[in-house]
């Protein structure tokens, strides 16, 4: 328990709910308000502003926490704790239901009416000498039974000088209470937020903020956080998701803790899902002996919602965590499993049957690599490669694969995918050599044309030994990066090597 002083802090986007928090402090009238949205919304922070508006109330602060949801009443006697003493004004009939209850007891069915108007009378008591501000952060991550104690009482306040504040990831979990969704700070909100933190990032670096973080005010300070000088220059490119490691992603991990583990695969398949096709999901669910029910748990939590159209997410960051937190190993199954149920044939099942922990690994690296040939869809087969080089021994002949997997990916439109395949080789030629082609290629195609010319020139002279076409096809690029940069004076150097080459 504590007394609250009154500290002036700007929260971005959050006026209206800044404007509600302030009204019902000022009030005599006690009530109740209820702020949800996604993890990294900013709700511990609305809190966290009504806790240094209350001048004059005597202040409990609780949180819901994942380690003690399965404790009957954990969550309420934590809030309480610090006023226990006060029990000696309420009935004794009360007090004693109250005792025992937190003294781990139970409550009986019938009684939890009663043990509610006991919480109620409780917080009366303590609000007889000055007004009363109870904030409980997390509500639907603690103990059910705490939470169905404190909505209850949260819709009995009108005539007591008692202010409650809860948060929750889904409105659902406090029926009856007004309640404030929060929404995504816009770019405008986002770069006044890195201001007022002491940046002053140019306005293509803020603009570029903003979208990666989706508005989500978590995000945008684990992104701010992670960035360096370069960077906030404009002068290296910015990472393409919140750090794994920031407070975000630490949100996301511990709501998916508590999901059962068959909704945790059924919600990493739905995130992964980009085109959202319900029938794609349903096929790959069946694919693992899995079923769309799987995912009660998640839309409870307020992680996802279902319906006729498929699976959404309420924050447009939502897929990128879930997938960024995800077990390297649960991945890995997931993208095989969507990879498998969209290519059909013989590399849809050969896709399928690499989820399979009871085939030897070097079959089913077989299986994929053969699969691949003649498959016309280039982002199935290189999952398919991926996997397969994974499943390598001979280290060789796994980077082989990966840089064949990161040409199908390139051709499949994903150069992400791809330069992320080739940023982890460790290879001797020739595997080195094919990885450097790809990398000319799209550094010609994407963003680096002068960069290109080295790389393909390089790349060029390393082949041609055992590949002259490669090698020819390389010097051809390279002329069309040098065309590309305006350096025509390079031409010459070129055509000098493809005359040797011929």
């Amino acid at each position: 328990m504590l007394s609250a002083s009154t500290v002036h802090i700007a929260l971005r986007g959050r006026d209206d709910e800044c404007d509600a928090i302030r009204r019902l402090l000022d009030r005599d009238s006690g009530g109740a308000l209820l702020f949800h949205g996604p993890p990294g919304a900013g709700r511990s922070a609305l809190l966290a502003y009504a806790r240094r508006w209350a001048t004059g109330r005597t202040v409990l602060t609780g949180a819901g926490l994942a380690d003690e949801s399965t404790l009957p009443y954990a969550g309420l006697h934590r809030l309480l704790d610090p006023v226990l003493d006060a029990d000696t004004a309420l009935p004794v009939r009360q007090r004693r239901l109250l005792r025992r209850v937190l003294g781990g007891d139970g409550c009986p069915a019938d009684q939890r009416l009663a043990l509610a108007a006991a919480v109620r009378s409780l917080l009366a008591a303590v609000a007889a000498d000055r007004p009363l501000l109870c904030t409980v952060d997390d509500l639907d991550i603690g103990d059910r039974q705490s939470a169905w104690t404190l909505a209850v009482v949260a819709r009995r306040l009108r005539r007591l000088p008692v202010a409650v504040l809860l948060t929750a990831t889904a409105p659902a979990t406090v029926d009856g209470v007004p309640a404030h969704r929060l929404r995504p700070l816009d770019a405008d909100e986002c770069h006044a937020m890195l201001t007022d933190r002491g940046h002053r990032p140019s306005a293509p670096v803020a603009a570029a903020l903003a979208t990666l973080s989706g508005g989500s005010p978590a995000a945008l300070t684990d992104l701010a956080g992670s960035l360096t000088p370069a960077q906030w220059r404009g002068e290296a490119p910015l990472p393409g998701t919140p750090p794994v490691d920031g407070a975000l992603a630490a949100a996301y991990r511990a709501r998916l803790d508590r999901l059962p583990a068959p909704t945790r695969r059924m919600v990493l398949l739905a995130a992964l899902d980009d085109a959202a096709d319900p029938g794609t999901l349903v096929r790959a669910a069946w694919s693992a002996g899995l079923t769309v029910e799987a995912l009660a748990p998640a839309e409870a939590a307020g992680l996802l919602r279902t319906g006729p159209g498929g699976v959404t997410f309420p924050h447009p960051l939502a897929r990128t965590m879930i997938t960024a937190v995800a077990p390297l190993a649960d991945l890995r199954a997931a993208h095989l499993l969507l990879a498998g149920t969209l290519a059909g044939g013989p590399l849809g099942r050969a896709l399928r049957h690499a989820t399979s922990p009871d085939c030897p690994a070097d079959v089913l690296a077989a299986e994929l690599t053969a699969a691949v040939d003649g498959a016309s869809d280039r982002a199935a087969a290189a999952a398919a490669l991926r996997r397969a080089a994974e499943l390598t021994a001979d280290p060789g002949r796994a980077a082989e694969l990966t840089v064949a997997a990161a040409r199908c990916a390139w051709t499949a439109g994903d150069p992400d995918q791809a330069r992320g395949l080739l940023r982890h080789l460790t290879a001797a030629p020739p595997a080195q050599d094919r990885a450097d082609l790809l990398r000319g290629e799209m550094q010609l195609r994407c963003d680096a044309p002068a960069a290109a010319v080295a790389t393909l020139l390089a790349a060029a002279d390393a082949v041609a030994p055992a590949d002259p076409r490669s090698a020819l096809l390389a010097l051809v690029r390279a002329g069309e990066a040098i065309c590309v940069t305006g350096d025509q004076f390079r031409y010459a150097e070129v055509a000098r090597r493809a005359e040797e080459r011929s």
